[in-house]
């Protein structure tokens, strides 16, 4: 169990910290069953895309590419790193951040959203550099400190479109890609 819970913490922090950061990257994260995520750093804010598993796994059954390869493209930024992993992966980090938020706010579980998450990992971050994931975690970015990495965003922009963005919906592959292509350059300047 505990190994699960180091490996799961370890994604997060690579999707939301990363080892280097250049506003053309982002980090990928595919979760089978559940979502699939674009995370990408600009100016000190890390912007977080979430989309429905479903819309990259049915473009992906019709072009005969692999995901991932949809996935990147469809966010169109080179890619950092990309994690694959079962959905309920996702959701024991979903859970984790969420007993994390609930333990250090005055937020109740319903009210805990991915913004939330992401400040409250951001803030424990002193505390769990002192755990047993500091060294866990190093041997992922070697020479980097992925908590110090975390700790110098300065805000956190999460965007779940799982309820709008729904596989019937797509029916243009390409009108899709130039949609995203506007909405993601729009997020980055209405900060």
């Amino acid at each position: 169990m505990r190994r699960t819970v180091v490996l799961l913490f370890s994604l997060v922090v690579l999707l939301f910290a990363g080892c280097a950061h250049d506003s053309s990257e982002a980090y990928y994260g595919l979760f089978e069953d559940e979502a699939a995520l674009i995370a990408f750093e600009e100016e000190g804010t890390l912007f977080l895309v979430i989309l429905p598993w479903s819309v990259v796994r049915n473009q992906a059954d019709t072009s005969g590419s692999p995901p991932s390869r949809v996935l990147m493209e469809l966010g169109g930024f080179d890619p950092l790193i990309v994690v694959e992993g079962q959905g309920e992966e996702l959701s024991r980090i979903r859970a984790l951040l969420t007993t994390l938020v609930v333990d250090a706010t005055d937020y109740t579980r319903e009210e805990v959203d991915g913004q939330a998450r992401l400040e409250a990992l951001k803030a424990g971050a002193p505390y769990l550099r002192k755990s047993g994931l500091a060294d866990t975690l190093s041997t992922t970015c070697p020479g980097l400190d992925p908590f110090s990495l975390l700790q110098q965003m300065e805000q956190f922009r999460v965007y779940d479109l799982r309820s709008v963005l729904e596989e019937e919906i797509v029916v243009d592959w390409q009108q899709l890609k130039s949609h995203m292509g506007l909405y993601l350059e729009q997020i980055q300047t209405a900060r």
